[in-house]
């Protein structure tokens, strides 16, 4: 296999997102995105910054003892087609996969045996209305939305779209560490409503533990 993917880095850190949280993983950060939010913690990784070879991450997830991988970015979708060919390799390793994307492009474009973490972008993001409303139906129970919330008008434009299209799967809220009280707030807001959601603080944020970079 001779594909080469941009990438910007790979890491050994634990699971900050999504009902993977807390495992040891190996980060695989893609470079490039198609959107530009305002609370993106990862802008280092929006521009074209290197290319590797599918073989060499394969080899490198081969020798490790590191059962979990999680292909982010950036944004994966950009690169659908090699990412599936990322994807298919690791599954062969057994490794138990997941691909963080930010909910703009068909999910559709990357396997579903892989657990997809779709961001639903809210209004202080500064990209409100980038998701990909037919991605809905190409869940899985495996799959999983997340809403990055800063604020309650973020609150209320989530509970609204859950209300409007009531998806089947995991519904993680997520609090923005960086503005005081949300953590606090969301989890009032959440107790008052009636919706079943997850709240889920960005563990990674709240240990501060260095990553192992490869």
């Amino acid at each position: 296999m001779n594909d080469t993917i941009n990438i910007y880095e790979m890491f050994y850190s634990f699971q900050g997102e999504s009902t993977l949280m807390g495992r040891k993983t190996l980060f695989i950060r893609l470079s490039e995105c198609n959107l530009r939010c305002k609370i993106c913690d990862t802008k280092y990784a929006l521009k074209k910054n290197k290319t590797m070879s599918i073989d060499k991450i394969l080899k490198t997830a081969k020798n490790t003892k590191v059962k979990y991988i999680c292909i982010t970015g950036g944004e994966p979708l950009l690169q659908a087609k090699v990412v599936n060919r990322l994807i298919n390799g690791l599954l062969r390793l057994k490794k138990i996969v997941s691909v963080e994307t930010n909910g703009s492009l068909p999910i559709s474009l990357i396997s579903d045996k892989s657990k997809r973490i779709v961001d639903v972008k809210m209004p202080s993001s500064g990209e409100e209305g980038s998701f990909l409303t037919s991605n809905l139906c190409k869940l899985t129970d495996s799959d999983e939305l997340k809403f990055v919330i800063s604020d309650k008008k973020d609150f209320d434009q989530a509970i609204s779209f859950i209300r409007k299209h009531r998806p089947s799967c995991t519904l993680l809220f997520s609090p923005n560490l960086d503005k005081k009280r949300i953590s606090r707030d969301l989890i009032k807001w959440i107790f008052n409503s009636e919706e079943n959601v997850v709240f889920q603080p960005q563990l990674h944020k709240l240990i501060k533990e260095r990553p192992v970079y490869l």
